[in-house]
């Protein structure tokens, strides 16, 4: 479904373990078309506002280099660069096997026209002016934005994320970045028991991705959503509880 079909910003509810709670807003395709974009980063923007008053704390921006060949990625970064002031790290992600090189039997086992996955998730952590919510809206429709809220700060989180993410990496090649971050799709986190979910969080009460995999925003929190969504205006579906939309 197209989110922004039929003057409405149409998003579902993921199943979750009790007390958690994730949202998928679909988007047509990467990069996002601006007429489709804008009502989703307009609300998406609100949610993070109430997000962020909710749970008081750092709000850390990731951009995942993944995708930023789409569209003008880079000339965005490139062009806010002195303003972000980016530092390269590592995205892993703690469902899928720890960060490691092309094996042989991936190689030979390709087939005309398929691509490798990529050999690493390299992603830059903003931590000059301007990272948080306008970095967002500057980035937002290429596949490439995480945000995490972070009432523990930065540093904590990124130790947490540390302690969690590098000591599996048995890959030289992949050890030595000054810090690492979960990534998450949407069946990464349907399909965690709730311990899984508290350790992957590093301390992080939520966050917003854009997810490349899924192709659309995944809205995440330790707790119902229900309150803040409908205080950025969007309503329930009367014939299915887990649709939502937004009019626009």
């Amino acid at each position: 479904m197209i989110a922004s079909e039929r003057g409405y910003i149409s998003f579902s509810k993921l199943s979750l373990k009790t007390g958690w709670s994730g949202y998928l807003l679909p988007l047509s395709a990467f990069p996002t078309p601006e007429t489709e974009l804008a009502p989703i980063r307009q609300f998406v923007g609100t949610v993070a506002t109430l997000l962020a008053k909710q749970r008081p704390g750092d709000l850390e921006t990731f951009i995942q280099l993944t995708q930023l060949h789409l569209g003008d990625g880079a000339r965005r970064v490139s062009e806010h660069g002195r303003e972000w002031m980016p530092v390269m790290g590592l995205g892993a992600w703690p469902d899928r096997e720890p960060p490691h090189g092309w094996t042989q039997e991936e190689l030979y086992s390709l087939v005309p026209g398929e691509k490798l996955r990529p050999m690493m998730d390299i992603v830059l952590h903003l931590t000059g002016a301007g990272k948080g919510n306008g970095a967002r809206d500057t980035m937002l429709g290429l596949g490439t934005v995480l945000q995490f809220f972070v009432p523990t700060g930065r540093d904590k989180f990124l130790a947490a994320a540390r302690n969690l993410l590098w000591p599996p990496i048995k890959d030289p090649s992949y050890s030595s970045f000054p810090f690492y971050i979960p990534l998450f799709e949407a069946k990464s986190i349907s399909g965690a028991t709730e311990s899984q979910l508290e350790s992957w969080l590093c301390g992080a009460p939520a966050f917003i991705r854009e997810s490349y995999e899924d192709k659309g925003v995944l809205i995440f929190a330790r707790e119902p959503l229900e309150d803040i969504l409908k205080q950025a205006g969007a309503e329930k579906s009367s014939s299915d509880p887990d649709q939502w939309r937004v009019p626009h």
